[in-house]
């Protein structure tokens, strides 16, 4: 009996200090660590030290003086099927108020606009219209995080400035439905996020489309410019965009992008979802030749923007390995300019007030046009 209750304390007592040496890290814990880390091999990705020289990066590029309007034709013939943008206007627009957004300073009405996609996507959207107008108009687009009220600050800033605006979010965010589809073979399939949106034809369509969308119901109007705002997924929807369709004269995608060959090197933080690393996309026209697309033409430029301390992705200094390079290359075309800006006034995925301000003094600095 003695010896039975001698075992059952040792064993409570081993028990009990290996939850100390676990939880507490007591002798021999360091001891015992140290060995761990010696017998395990270290993962290292062998691809974090790799150099692009300017000539790495020129066999990279499509885009050059001579290729680029077919190399857009390409792009949209890859989102939409066809070589033609989508000419549809909104099939719903109506007049409505919403409280969240009555406080802002120089709201003179909100419209909300309604647009249908194939199998039943809707994306619903804002037209903020200002009291007092400077007849320049920004298309905001909001990332991952929801719906384009995440976006009240930078919808504020500029309709207090005078430009109307288009507030969108990204297909299944926000407003915007998410859908039960039937696919072939499969079944019935409730499409509530981006991954399962590959199961639909030309799905990138879904992301593009509502702007090509309100574009065209721009031309209804006689603004004097257009540009376009972007935050991640939204930066993202942006430089896409911009790359294909030139009547967005002014591009600021804001945390929204790293070339492939970066999001490589760091694929934990930079990866990215489906929609940005779309494989039958980018080997036919890659990120770097769509900064190169979206910053050139007459009138036009893109400013891209990057939260140096991002606590999301694209962040640091990796933006060195490809911004002047691609400055380099836009100066070589009659028109345009790539700028870029790195963002260290925070640590969050935002688009910071600093950035507006960088944002209004690019739209009203007539240098940079």
């Amino acid at each position: 009996m003695l010896k039975r209750l001698f075992f059952i304390a040792i064993v409570a007592a081993s028990l009990f200090y290996g939850v100390m040496i676990g939880k507490y890290r007591v002798f021999p814990y360091e001891q015992i660590k140290s060995f761990q880390d010696l017998s395990e091999k270290e993962t290292i990705n062998p691809l974090q030290d790799i150099v692009y020289s300017k000539n790495d990066l020129e066999e990279l590029i499509s885009a050059k003086t001579n290729t680029i309007d077919s190399l857009r034709n390409v792009l949209t013939n890859e989102i939409f099927g066809s070589e033609i943008l989508p000419t549809s206007v909104p099939d719903t627009i109506f007049n409505t108020k919403d409280e969240y957004f009555t406080s802002i300073e120089n709201l003179l009405e909100i419209e909300q606009f309604e647009i249908e996609q194939s199998y039943g996507v809707e994306s619903i959207g804002y037209i903020f219209h200002p009291s007092t107008s400077n007849n320049r108009l920004i298309i905001y687009h909001q990332g991952h995080s929801g719906g384009f009220n995440l976006g009240k600050s930078t919808i504020q800033y500029f309709l207090e400035k005078g430009f109307t605006i288009y507030a969108l979010a990204m297909p299944l965010k926000g407003k915007n439905n998410q859908p039960v589809i039937e696919v072939k073979k499969l079944g019935k399939i409730h499409v509530e996020n981006h991954e399962e949106l590959k199961y639909l034809k030309k799905p990138l369509q879904f992301f593009i489309a509502p702007v090509i969308t309100m574009l065209n119901y721009a031309e209804n109007f006689n603004f004097q410019d257009i540009s376009m705002i972007g935050l991640s997924g939204g930066g993202w929807t942006t430089t896409l965009t911009a790359a294909m369709d030139t009547r967005i004269n002014y591009s600021f995608p804001v945390a929204g992008t790293y070339p492939m060959f970066i999001r490589y090197q760091k694929p934990s933080k930079n990866y990215g979802d489906f929609e940005q690393t779309n494989v039958d996309l980018y080997q036919k026209v890659n990120y770097l030749d769509m900064y190169i697309m979206g910053a050139t033409g007459k009138n036009r430029y893109q400013f891209q923007i990057l939260n140096r301390y991002d606590s999301c992705c694209f962040e640091g200094d990796d933006y060195k390995k490809y911004v002047d390079f691609i400055s380099e290359k836009v100066s070589e075309f009659d028109n345009g300019k790539f700028l870029f800006y790195s963002d260290t006034s925070h640590k969050e995925h935002k688009i910071s007030d600093v950035a507006l301000e960088q944002i209004n003094e690019a739209l009203h600095d007539g240098s940079r046009n």
